[in-house]
């Protein structure tokens, strides 16, 4: 075999490949044997139509949308949220003292048990979808923002300042380029968990978006719709992971 087929073959993108038809060949055999009724385990023929389907009606279009509205909408707020305070626990071991009661305990809760309480808060409307994406979100945003300033190396800080530099300055400088490439991960990191959060945000009184269409799904229960939504979720979450990885690499390499 040539070097060349031996690339091919040894490539991440065949190794991959390979995973994904296995997954789905042993799928196709233990629906046809009937191991488990169609309404649990529908076949990969009945998913992969009711996928097409929703493509070629626009209704995913139309639905994936809506939920990147709300997650980019979520997301904007935890990013703005979540560098402010990071960077300042990031700079202050005393404020990161005052705060670290609050923000850790908070990202091991289990957001579903606060759903009842941001309905309450928000009411059923927009508003409460977007806030619970936040608080899913910027709580995981803030360590890591904090930790990208903390490991600012010291030498470069005290270079600055024996240069004359301002705080303000030694922020700009130094601080946010040693950082933003470790907040761009931490980006990449939120956009996962906020994909993962949206069924549950769009749970509730929602009218259109992903989960929107899974929960009606699940509720007429048409299996094959709802692993078709699912893996139509994977794979717009893969693919905005791709992008943010590919402007990290490209643009903030360093």
């Amino acid at each position: 075999m040539s070097p060349l087929k031996n690339r091919f073959f040894d490539s991440k993108i065949v190794l991959n490949l390979t995973t994904i038809v296995t997954v789905v060949v042993i799928w196709y055999f233990v629906a046809q044997a009937n191991f488990f009724p169609a309404i649990f385990l529908p076949t990969p023929k009945a998913t992969f139509g009711s996928l097409w389907a929703l493509i070629v009606s626009g209704k995913f279009f139309h639905a994936l949308l809506i939920s990147s509205l709300r997650i980019i909408g979520a997301t904007i707020l935890a990013v703005i949220i979540g560098a402010v305070v990071g960077v300042l626990m990031g700079m202050s071991k005393k404020i990161e003292a005052l705060l670290m009661p609050i923000t850790q305990p908070i990202r091991y809760l289990p957001i579903t048990a606060l759903l009842p309480l941001f309905i309450l808060w928000f009411g059923i409307g927009e508003a409460m979808k977007v806030m619970f994406l936040f608080v899913g979100i910027v709580f995981y945003f803030i360590p890591l923002v904090a930790n990208a300033i903390r490991t600012t190396p010291l030498e470069y800080i005290e270079v600055a300042r024996g240069l004359g530099a301002t705080e303000n300055q030694i922020m700009k400088k130094v601080y946010w380029p040693h950082a933003l490439p470790q907040i761009l991960d931490g980006l990449i990191v939120i956009n996962g968990i906020g994909w993962t959060y949206v069924i549950l945000a769009e749970i509730v009184n929602a009218r259109n978006g992903l989960g929107y269409l899974i929960n009606i799904a699940g509720r007429l229960q048409r299996s094959d719709e709802v692993f078709a939504g699912l893996i139509l979720i994977a794979l717009v979450a893969v693919a905005s992971d791709k992008m943010l990885r590919f402007i990290k690499d490209k643009y903030f390499f360093w």
